[in-house]
């Protein structure tokens, strides 16, 4: 019965937690921020499932891997594209989940990124 605890535990820190606060934080110190706009996770109280859209959850591992393996200080910002939908709109976002690394959209919807290629568009911003 403890296995079926931990698997449940562990499948729900795995569910992201989308910020629903319309302003940016004013906390500048990391080098580069890379925003995931996602439709499923826990957007305030409201859960909405993964079977939703499959590729949000994918989106932000890939981002969250890719901040792991740069030298730099990346801080992964997950946002829910319910409340934060013209954010995402100005930088081309038309479909969620949206990745956006700095000021540029890197991909968009089902077109699901690699964690080599979050790497190479960190790179490429930071220099």
């Amino acid at each position: 019965m403890s296995a079926t605890v931990e698997a449940t535990d562990e499948s729900q820190s795995s569910i992201p937690v989308a910020s629903l606060l319309p302003w940016r934080s004013t906390d500048t110190a990391a080098d580069l921020e890379i925003t995931v706009y996602i439709v499923t996770g826990y957007h305030g109280k409201l859960r909405i499932p993964e079977s939703f859209c499959r590729e949000c959850n994918l989106f932000v591992r890939a981002a969250d891997q890719a901040a792991a393996q740069v030298d730099a200080d990346v801080r992964v910002t997950v946002r829910s594209w319910w409340t934060h939908v013209l954010g995402a709109l100005r930088y081309g976002g038309y479909h969620p989940p949206v990745l956006v690394v700095g000021d540029r959209r890197l991909c968009q919807g089902h077109d699901v990124p690699t964690t080599e290629a979050v790497v190479d568009a960190i790179e490429a911003s930071l220099s």
